[in-house]
């Protein structure tokens, strides 16, 4: 069972030679099953054999995601690839069909791209250019018309005085032109400073933004130009003499805020005549800019349009091939070089070994030079943890993702993620249960499952973030809907569903038969009680108490299950064996007192207290109880717990000391085999070596295996030092003792929870819907209807959205602190398959995203 176990591996080394090396890599990234193992995991990449080509791939990247935006900023949709393995066929066809090597294929296409690039941005350079122009002829246009409305006629009929000697005083000249808007008052500053008053200055807005926002939609462009705000200036000074120094101080002034200055013509007839003018330059630009955005258009249909045969349009096609060389090209880097020989090792699923030698002459038939493509070989590794690998799907996808975000598990040991496919939706509705609030969350599981295509082409939903835990929250819901059936919770409201037990009589509550039973969950009449709270607290608490209990107990039963598969009967018998009794004769005894208490029916207030039958169990083990859990039982209940505190007191020493005192005597042993037989041989052999150059080779490799041999062997001693391990097992022992009691109090946040949501649930509907129903007539239908609404946001904004995430957290505790500590190792690491299809599917769901 793969999912209980991840999948066993074995080790293999792959030879392939240089001229086949590009075909090999190619035939098995398609079958998505070898983790390739970096020969140097410390050299940097940019040293590696095929970094230019990565760096190549990065380059070409990079001008397609310039492209990108044009496509976007034009509107442009793209057809995204649905079906990778279709595609990737497509590629193979493409390459057979092209009668080259397929490795060329890529320096094809990254010339096409970098012509493309060229053209395109080209294309959108001169456009831009255009529209720039168009700007500037606007605005000329406007600082015209305004400056006339402005300065009248009267600045075109100036008349000559009576006194020529007067001519300089009454003659006028005026400077126009444009500011940004944020400069007005510093211009203005200015100029007052430098005229020291004597010149009129006139500002008023161009309202530009707008123009060419206008401007950009005539021609279906974007919209969302850069373009600041920007002002006309008009300056009317005294004297109009060409070399006046006021008029010089003016220029220079003008000239240093950047923007264009406009020479305002002498006469109305030249006005006339150079508006004209100004009109004939901008019917000429646009249909220059017409004929650009056409040119432009068609280049990026181009992009945008599919090829016979591909399933996605050809920007999408040179993108995805490109991402798939990359990942070759790195992929290659983790092999070395030797000559014109890749060697490389990698990890592969136990019986994929004929696919792979399938996959190797399929890539000889592939080969046009027909060129050796290599073989593998099984060979032992040295040290090395195999990777962790599951076969998941969609519905079990997110549970092991719970589990691996708090580590990733050990090779072949029980994974956990199994288990939290049902134990961790269910304790969620443990904590959440409501029969109203759960099928509510029930039924947004559901919708997200059968409208998850749908769901994907809507972007901006809120549900798409959702879509991968799906079946995770269609079980949440589930089992919070169960239990609210259990709990008969239904908005703070007990439902009458089988007939209540119970019937009033004289303002009280009369059982109607001992023998009567409500078929499933509370009976409905205890909320009517008095004591409603006080009876769902206690029931909730020690049903929290039982439940955590039967988990942790079955943590520890995979622990032995662990121990036993890895044959480390050491660990089974001085940890297991002792942990289990531990716990079934201390909390196990807790729940099963608990679960006898409420089979039994005590007389005259004579039931027994679970927290004082605990403490005196250890505090006086040889007072007889005084109000026993078996009825009339006081001398059997004190045995039964004598034996049981006993062997809970055996079990301490027990986990404590056997495991050190076995393990320091097997290091002493290790320690003088090693000292025997290790080194001496290398030393026999290094001198018969120096006398035979032929045996050099096989030399080196002996040293460095011995080495290896010396190193593990140094680790082992370094593990299995005495005093580490005593500190190491007092440690564990302390930890589980003490965490048994703290682990099972955590659990309480089942009861904690429960009764959170059930009084949130049960203040909103007593602020909000109770007694606001009885009032009727318009007004209370008005009244209805607003308090009904208020109940409703209240229910989704608190309990249907901050509880949910509350309650998953709190589950998500339980699961990893309380549970997994019991037996979860969660220091090993995932399989990386090499895998086309995997990479390719991860960089389309990011496209998606966007």
């Amino acid at each position: 069972m793969s999912f209980f176990r991840s999948k066993k591996m074995k080790y293999y080394s792959l030879v392939i030679p240089r001229e086949s090396a590009w075909v090999v890599m190619n035939e098995l990234a398609r079958l998505g099953q070898l983790h390739f193992v970096d020969y140097d995991p410390q050299l940097p990449m940019i040293n590696r054999p095929f970094a230019n080509y990565v760096k190549r791939c990065d380059d070409s990247l990079f001008k397609l995601s310039c492209l990108e935006l044009l496509l976007k900023e034009f509107k442009k949709n793209l057809n995204y690839c649905e079906n990778v393995e279709e595609l990737l066929d497509y590629f193979s066809q493409v390459q057979y069909d092209r009668m080259k090597p397929g490795h060329t294929y890529f320096d094809e296409l990254e010339s096409e791209i970098e012509q493309k690039k060229i053209q395109i941005q080209e294309q959108s350079a001169n456009l831009q250019n255009l529209l720039d122009r168009v700007n500037i002829i606007t605005e000329q246009q406007l600082v015209l018309e305004n400056a006339k409305e402005i300065l009248g006629q009267s600045m075109f009929q100036q008349q000559t005085p009576h006194n020529p000697n007067d001519y300089q005083q009454l003659k006028f000249g005026q400077l126009i032109g444009v500011i940004e808007k944020e400069e007005e008052v510093r211009f203005k500053r200015i100029i007052f400073r430098v005229t020291k008053g004597n010149a009129w200055v006139q500002i008023k807005d161009l309202n530009n933004q707008e123009i060419d926002n206008s401007m950009r939609q005539s021609f279906h462009l974007n919209q969302n130009n850069t373009s600041s705000p920007r002002c006309l200036y008009v300056i009317v000074y005294p004297g109009a003499d060409e070399s006046s120094s006021l008029k010089m101080k003016l220029l220079k002034v003008c000239d240093s805020f950047n923007r264009q200055r406009i020479e305002y013509p002498n006469s109305m007839d030249e006005l006339q005549r150079k508006m004209m003018e100004l009109n004939q330059q901008l019917l000429e630009v646009k249909n220059l800019i017409e004929m650009s955005k056409q040119q432009l258009e068609q280049s990026l249909d181009e992009l945008v349009l599919q090829k016979q045969g591909c399933n996605c349009s050809y920007f999408e096609y040179m993108r995805l091939y490109v991402l798939k060389e990359k990942y070759l090209y790195v992929n290659l880097n983790y092999l070395t070089m030797r000559g014109s020989i890749f060697t490389g090792y990698f990890w592969l699923p136990e019986g994929l070994e004929i696919i792979v030698e399938e996959k190797l002459r399929n890539a000889m038939k592939n080969n046009r030079d027909h060129y050796p493509t290599g073989q593998i070989q099984e060979i032992k590794p040295y040290s090395t943890t195999p990777p962790t690998y599951f076969n998941l799907n969609e519905v079990t996808m997110p549970f092991q993702e719970i589990v691996n975000t708090y580590g990733i598990p050990r090779y072949q040991e029980v994974n956990p993620g199994l288990f939290t496919i049902i134990t961790f939706p269910f304790l969620f509705g443990v904590m959440f249960a409501d029969i109203a609030h759960g099928f509510m969350l029930f039924l947004c599981g559901l919708y997200i499952i059968f409208w998850k295509n749908y769901l994907l082409k809507q972007t901006d939903s809120m549900f798409n973030l959702m879509i991968p835990f799906r079946y995770l929250i269609v079980l949440m819901g589930f089992f919070a809907f169960y239990n609210g059936f259990i709990y008969n919770d239904y908005l703070s409201i007990s439902l009458n569903l089988f007939g209540s037990c119970y019937s009033p009589e004289k303002q009280e509550w009369k059982r109607e038969s001992k023998d009567c039973v409500y078929p499933f969950g509370v009976d409905p009449v205890w909320q009517a009680s008095g004591s409603s709270l006080n009876f769902m607290n206690s029931y909730k608490m020690k049903l929290s108490v039982i439940l955590g209990v039967i988990h942790m107990l079955f943590g520890i039963l995979m622990k032995g299950v662990n121990t036993l598969y890895f044959k480390n009967y050491l660990d089974f018998f001085c940890e297991f064996i002792p942990q289990l009794l531990f716990m079934i004769c201390t909390f196990g005894w807790m729940d099963f007192i608990i679960i006898v208490k409420w089979l039994n029916t005590y007389e005259n207030n004579t039931d027994p207290s679970i927290i004082e039958t605990m403490i005196n169990q250890v505090l006086k083990p040889f007072d007889k109880p005084v109000y026993p859990v078996f009825p009339n039982e006081a001398e059997f209940q004190l045995h039964l717990t004598q034996i049981l505190t006993l062997i809970a007191v055996i079990c301490i020493p027990w986990m404590l000391l056997p495991k050190p005192l076995i393990l320091g005597s097997k290091n002493d042993k290790h320690k003088v085999n090693m000292s025997d037989s290790q080194y001496q041989p290398l030393v026999l052999e290094k001198q018969v070596s120096e006398q035979d150059d032929d045996n050099n080779q096989q030399f080196h490799n002996d040293l460095q295996n011995a080495a290896n041999l010396k190193s593990f062997s140094e680790q082992t001693n370094e593990q299995h030092d005495s005093g580490e391990i005593w500190v190491h097992q007092m440690i564990e022992t302390i930890e589980f003792v003490l965490g048994g009691i703290s682990n099972t109090a955590s659990y309480l946040r089942l009861w904690a929870l429960s009764l959170a949501h059930g009084q949130l649930a049960e203040v909103f509907y007593d602020m909000c819907l109770a007694g606001k129903l009885d009032i009727g007539g318009i007004l209370g239908g008005l009244l209805g209807g607003y308090f009904y609404i208020v109940f409703a946001l209240l229910t989704f904004g608190v309990l249907m959205t901050m509880d949910v995430m509350e309650c998953f957290l709190h589950a998500l505790r339980l699961h990893w602190v309380e549970f997994q500590n019991k037996f979860y190792k969660a220091d090993g690491y995932l399989f990386n398959g090499y895998s086309y299809k995997k990479i390719l599917n991860d960089n389309l769901k990011q496209s998606n995203s966007k």
